[in-house]
């Protein structure tokens, strides 16, 4: 341990806290979560906040995904929703698609941490999700393409 406690001050490492494992992805998303969303748009030049609810609910072997928000932006305030599947071909695992069954990216949180990518025609989204304890998690997004250039960053918070 360093002299400065746990913070890993004198070795060079993140003062972040490790990531917390999961084993159980299906279990440890179930239920209802809080979120914040930071929307960084660059070629826009603009910065959005969007708090909402969101829920993981059981449909037989899958989990649904759905989440309602407000989102402000620049002068525009708006409702946002957005739904996913959730399918579990491992207990640690998710194949995550869109409700009409694209694929959109595999998930799978036993280190605590995962990088995504989903190619949408022209765009290109890098995704990281990372869990910071049994009741919080994050996802930060990197939109690139022609029309695009954002970050978006959500905290999950168990309700």
């Amino acid at each position: 341990m360093s002299q400065h406690g746990d913070r890993g001050l004198d070795t060079g490492r993140s003062s972040a806290t490790a990531p917390h494992h999961v084993e159980n992805l299906s279990g440890y998303l179930h239920g209802a979560w809080r979120f914040e969303r930071k929307v960084h748009d660059s070629l826009l030049d603009q910065e959005g906040d969007c708090l909402g609810d969101a829920s993981f609910s059981e449909d037989g072997d899958k989990l649904l995904y759905r989440e309602e928000g407000e989102l402000k932006m620049g002068n525009i305030e708006t409702s946002t929703e957005r739904e996913y599947v959730y399918n579990f071909p491992a207990s640690s695992m998710a194949e995550v698609r869109f409700p009409d069954g694209r694929f959109f990216h595999v998930l799978d949180l036993t280190k605590g941490i995962v990088r995504v990518e989903h190619q949408c025609g022209d765009d290109t989204y890098h995704g990281l999700y990372r869990v910071l304890s049994d009741r919080a998690w994050l996802s930060v997004w990197r939109v690139k393409g022609p029309r695009k250039s954002q970050v978006i960053t959500t905290h999950y918070l168990r309700a």
